[in-house]
């Protein structure tokens, strides 16, 4: 029972600060050095994080309802929040995976529940102790310095030194309290070098040793053959607030020795790509889209050779059929960023504007011997196809449900979507940089728009599925995110406003 207190004390209390690097020290020594998936909460109630938290919670109605409700599920039978829970927290409450085998391979899906250890060092040992004593538990024995106890549920846990320690089975707890008195234990100084250049100050900190899960997964062999997947290394990840905005940052670190820029999977560098500004549609912009095919070619060879082999035959057989270069003739036509844009109706669009108009044009012509015995073998279904009328841009491929898509050059640029009115409109809208925005994926949305059209589409129609989508999206503003790569890693981030 004292341990679910805690989790669900943690769930409403984020927050923290920097003062508490021994306390995590001793939270994170019952996990060992190389623990794959480490996770730490700060839990500090009167921390700046969590008053962010709270200053966005208030801009939805039912703040107060919500808030209300919250304390009244975490002051339990004789148990008061402010009193009993509170002073226990403050420091980090970290949770982990003691080794890779309880991430790759923990059985059935409830042991695999279990296997975890968790930790946080009481900002009160006398509270803490106060607290076990009225939750009507008892002593069970002592193990390498700490004392045991088992609760109303038959559950054990233990604590040493104001440390409270939990973990999802006997025997994973006996073994972390061995492992706090280890010299290969984890370290605050380990922990925090996958998440090296993030917000340190975050409400959620997360580390995962990537290379070592990789390794120990036999399904990842094949991918192992790839080089960019080969130097992969940790996952650092952190989610932190401000009073208007959340912020999920993470770092994925590779390692450059060996690796070019033609290895990654995006291409590098800090520019970043235009996005067609809709507001009622997410916005994407992708930068040198055919380093994306290059590394998908790269990886199949590496994955599967024969199925590549088949692939590569196919592709060149279309290339020598219609007399044209897939990388020339059409990747390397691209003049700008390629903008898409889609709907949660399923709508979407595709723009981008190209060197040479005419040559391009005729590109498309010889595409239409080929494309619709492509599509065919896609979707496993007959596919129609036609040609512009004179006077008109659009080329459409449609199945038999009329289902459709067209394309073609308007203006100077290529469009691709679901009607032509659609995909007129494409050629005329206006493209945006994102603020803030970083490397060779953005992306945008204005995020009310997006909820109130979900609660409108998937939680029914009419004016209470309106007024309930607006009610619940007013306060949120726009969601915006971008990923850049080089030869060290891939770095990302995805923020969300509020009004």
């Amino acid at each position: 029972m004292l341990a679910g207190i805690c989790a669900a004390a943690l769930a409403g209390c984020g927050g923290g600060d920097e003062g508490s690097g021994s306390a995590l020290d001793n939270a994170l020594g019952y996990l060992p050095e190389d623990a794959p998936l480490v996770v730490a909460f700060d839990t500090d109630p009167d921390g700046s994080q969590v008053k962010a938290v709270q200053a966005i919670v208030e801009r939805f109605p039912f703040a107060d309802q919500a808030t209300q409700s919250l304390e009244e599920s975490l002051s339990r039978d004789d148990l008061d929040f402010e009193k009993d829970v509170k002073p226990l927290l403050g420091n980090e409450f970290v949770v982990g995976g003691p080794d890779v085998s309880s991430l790759i391979d923990g059985g059935d899906e409830e042991s695999s529940d279990d296997q975890f250890v968790a930790a946080i060092e009481a900002s009160d040992a006398g509270k803490l102790e106060e607290l076990i004593k009225r939750d009507d538990t008892k002593e069970a024995g002592e193990q390498d310095g700490a004392t045991l106890y088992e609760d109303s549920d038959g559950d054990t846990f233990a604590v040493e030194e104001g440390v409270l320690v939990v973990a999802g089975t006997r025997d994973l707890l006996d073994a972390a309290l061995k492992q706090r008195d280890a010299d290969d234990k984890l370290t605050a100084d380990v922990f925090e070098e996958a998440t090296a250049d993030l917000p340190d100050d975050a409400l959620v900190r997360l580390s995962t040793d990537v290379e070592q899960l990789i390794a120990a997964d036999p399904e990842t062999e094949p991918a192992q053959k790839v080089e960019w997947v080969s130097a992969l290394r940790t996952l650092g990840l952190t989610l932190s607030f401000e009073d208007d905005r959340a912020v999920l940052d993470f770092r994925l670190d590779t390692d450059p020795e060996g690796l070019t820029e033609e290895d990654l999977p995006i291409a590098s560098g800090p520019e970043s790509p235009a996005v067609i500004d809709s507001p009622d549609e997410i916005g994407l912009g992708l930068r040198s889209p055919e380093q994306i095919l290059a590394f998908a070619e790269s990886a199949g060879q590496a994955v599967d050779p024969s199925g590549f082999g088949d692939y590569s035959a196919g592709r060149q057989t279309i290339e020598s059929r219609l007399d044209l270069s897939i990388d020339d003739d059409i990747f390397g036509q691209l003049e700008d960023d390629v903008s898409v844009s889609f709907g949660l109706d399923g709508t979407f669009g595709v723009r981008s504007r190209v060197e040479d108009p005419q040559a391009f044009t005729a590109t498309l012509d010889k595409l239409g011997k080929a494309l619709p015995d492509i599509a065919e073998s896609a979707v496993d279904e007959p596919i129609g196809y036609a040609k512009p009328k004179k006077g008109e841009d659009f080329y459409a491929l449609a199945t038999v449900d009329g289902d459709t898509v067209v394309y073609g050059v308007v203006d100077g640029v290529f469009v691709l979507a679901n009607d032509s009115e659609r995909a007129s409109r494409l050629a005329e809208d206006e493209t945006k940089a994102v603020e803030g925005a970083e490397g060779s994926i953005a992306m945008s949305a204005d995020a009310q728009q997006l909820v109130s059209q979900g609660v409108s589409q998937f939680g029914g129609g009419g004016i209470g599925g309106a007024l309930g989508g607006s009610l619940f999206s007013e306060p949120l503003g726009a969601v915006t995110g971008s990923v850049a790569a080089e030869t060290d890693g891939l770095t990302g981030r995805l923020e969300l406003t509020f009004d």
